[in-house]
């Protein structure tokens, strides 16, 4: 019985196997079937034992575009042989339904690279929005043209949750994927792309930079808000991108802070180095209204922001004052505060211009004197004027009172002890430079010349002080600069001198009110003896055709009421000449032409 059961079973094995090798398929079939577009067969042949059967029955699937057939060929990513599995990928690829999205997503992790490029290339033609976070992933994929086929995949799909993603890749990729994200970005859009994209103008690689600014002229208005917060930028970069967008879509603000802040970054971008007067009249226009956003600017790392805004509140004035000392008590560093506070022992002070000046000075997040320099300014003499002479000496606001005091230094030569030698002879040296605090005076008002708008709130305030040294040396700066808003406080002086009886003619305080030339000083100006800077004066607004170049006086007389004559040498129309000119007191006690200038420069 036994015997008979083996028997049959072999002859069924054999059956068996007669019958499976009448049923094999082959890549004729195939073929055959892929013409008469029997997608059944097709799918049943992915199963075949043979390689090269369902090898070309996924790629059959894939030119009929059989959507039936999508999860059969997903079930190929665990054949054994790796062009099955490219070539199931690439059948889904042109399939391309929407059923094809999920399998396409898990082939981002396939191991072959050309089946994950592939997919990512395929997934952003099919839009494909619940893809997003695996072609994020993909942009980490060790294979630089998947990363760069997954960020524009992502670019594709176009949305706002990929921008995470590509914002990640614009910091540390290789520049052409940084410009393949900052592309997609401007598709993607959102508050994180448009961020992203403000930071990529600053990029070291040029590529990228114009093309985070394309994008973010792609995003258009939305992105807009950001573009305006980015005038304020630190990079110099990123503002003259923000710059170049808003003129792109014509959206140049026209007013409030938007409007400071872009001609701040305007200058900063646009400007030669230094100052624009014109950038700093418009900041003016807009007010005491604009001091909260010229504060803020004051205390910004950029130092064109900082300089336009400081002289700008300074110009601004007194209004200005409650809301500038309170900005710097608030948020002035330590070193600013401290300065600040020792702003009682200035010249000049108790002033509203020191106050004003020194709290936004104090701003400057970078403020730290030079302890050092400080330090030998403050003791004036030989150690001040050795700073003063350093060529790597630069004047900033933070030094401007210490050279202020200067201005009064009056100290002595030190005598010169004489040597003897063994034989008790004198010995002969060689003459000694000697030093006295007229150099330190002389240096101290070059600089402060020179510093112009920088000192000149500190400077008028010195005027008023009471060492007589330091105001005169500081109008004379003042009246060189022909500083108009000296004028009010040197007539103040003037007229306080006046009144105390003083002779004012050689005075520095009467020069600087000439050097002003304004008619609101000329009442002040009439009741002082004239000199010969006076006098070339008188003539020249008399003569308006000539130009004195000289005036000698003649016969004084050491009695200040008798009149005063004055040669003055002028040239007219190329033609040098000679005047007398006399001065002498009227009825009104004003010093006037005596006897009056005639229509024609006077003769000799």
């Amino acid at each position: 019985m036994k015997t008979r059961v083996v028997q049959f079973a072999r002859l069924f094995t054999a059956a068996a196997l007669l019958s499976l090798a009448g049923c094999s398929r082959t890549v004729d079939d195939v073929a055959k079937w892929k013409a008469a577009g029997n997608a059944e067969k097709l799918i049943g042949a992915l199963a075949d034992p043979k390689y090269e059967v369902r090898l070309e029955a996924a790629a059959a699937l894939g030119e009929l575009q059989a959507g039936q057939a999508v999860d059969d060929l997903a079930a190929l990513y665990n054949d054994p042989e790796e062009d099955v599995i490219r070539t199931a990928v690439t059948a889904l690829a042109a399939i391309g339904s929407p059923a094809t999205v999920t399998p396409l997503t898990a082939a981002l992790k396939l191991s072959d690279p050309e089946t994950r490029l592939l997919a990512a290339e395929t997934l952003g033609s099919l839009q494909a929005v619940g893809a997003v976070s695996q072609l994020a992933e993909a942009l980490d994929d060790s294979e630089a043209a998947v990363q760069l086929a997954a960020a524009a995949a992502l670019g594709e799909i176009g949305d706002a949750s990929g921008s995470a993603g590509l914002a990640g890749k614009l910091n540390d990729a290789s520049a052409e994927l940084r410009r393949t994200c900052a592309a997609a970005l401007g598709r993607t859009g959102g508050e994180t792309g448009t961020a992203a994209l403000l930071g990529a103008l600053a990029d070291s690689d040029a590529a990228v930079a114009e093309t985070a600014k394309a994008s973010l002229i792609e995003i258009g208005e939305p992105a807009l808000p950001a573009v305006l917060l980015a005038l304020r930028h630190e990079e110099k970069a990123v503002r003259a991108g923000a710059l170049a967008i808003l003129r792109k879509h014509q959206a140049v603000p026209e007013s409030g802070a938007d409007l400071i802040w872009y001609q701040l970054a305007r200058v900063s971008v646009d400007a030669e180095p230094g100052i624009d007067d014109g950038v700093v009249k418009n900041l003016v226009k807009t007010g005491p209204d604009a001091a909260d956003t010229l504060l803020e600017a004051a205390a910004h790392p950029v130092s064109d922001f900082r300089e336009h805004a400081l002289y700008a509140l300074g110009q601004l004035g007194e209004p200005v004052l409650e809301k500038t000392v309170a900005a710097a008590e608030a948020k002035a560093g330590p070193a600013g505060k401290k300065w600040f506070a020792a702003r009682g022992s200035w010249p000049g002070a108790p002033s509203w211009r020191i106050d004003l000046w020194a709290a936004a000075a104090a701003l400057n997040p970078a403020f730290s004197p030079d302890r050092s320099m400080v330090s030998s300014l403050q003791m004036q003499a030989r150690p001040a004027y050795n700073v003063l002479q350093d060529p790597q000496f630069t004047l900033t606001r933070e030094y401007v009172p210490d050279l202020i005091v200067l201005l009064g230094d009056t100290t002595e030569p030190a005598p010169e002890e004489p040597e003897y030698d063994a034989q008790g002879m004198p010995v002969i040296k060689a003459k000694r430079d000697l030093f006295s605090g007229e150099l330190n005076r002389r240096a101290a008002a070059e600089m402060l010349r020179k510093a112009g708008d920088l000192a000149v709130l500190p400077l008028i305030a010195a005027v008023e002080d009471d060492h007589e040294l330091i105001a005169g040396s500081a109008a004379a700066i003042l009246g060189s600069m022909g500083e108009k808003r000296a004028l009010e406080p040197l007539m103040h002086v003037v007229r306080r001198r006046l009144e105390a009886g003083a002779v004012l003619t050689d005075s520095p305080f009467y020069t600087a009110l000439q050097q002003m030339d304004d008619p609101e000083a000329e009442p002040l100006l009439l009741q002082i003896r004239p000199n010969a800077d006076r006098a070339m004066q008188v003539f020249a607004r008399k003569y308006t055709d000539t130009r004195p170049i000289s005036a000698e006086t003649k016969g004084e007389t050491e009695d200040l009421t008798q009149p005063v004559h004055f040669r003055i040498g002028y040239i007219d129309r190329g033609r040098v000449g000679e005047a007398m000119i006399s001065f002498a007191r009227d009825d009104a006690g004003r010093w006037v032409p005596n006897p009056a200038l005639p229509d024609q420069p006077p003769a000799m």
